[in-house]
């Protein structure tokens, strides 16, 4: 029996950290979501309001 967890434990810790290197590339490269975002919010939306204020 803790030979079989060890083995599938070893699986699914194997495919959770394929998984995991996959998502963070998505996102480092990204993403379809991350552009829009970074597109929305530029220097010039944090730049202006503390112009503003002085």
């Amino acid at each position: 029996m803790s030979t079989f967890l060890i083995v599938l434990l070893s699986i699914i810790g194997f495919i959770g950290l394929v998984l995991g290197v996959l998502i963070v590339l998505w996102f480092y490269q990204g993403g379809c979501c991350v552009r829009r975002i970074k597109n929305k919010i530029t220097k010039k939306d944090y730049v202006a309001p503390m112009l503003k204020q002085n």
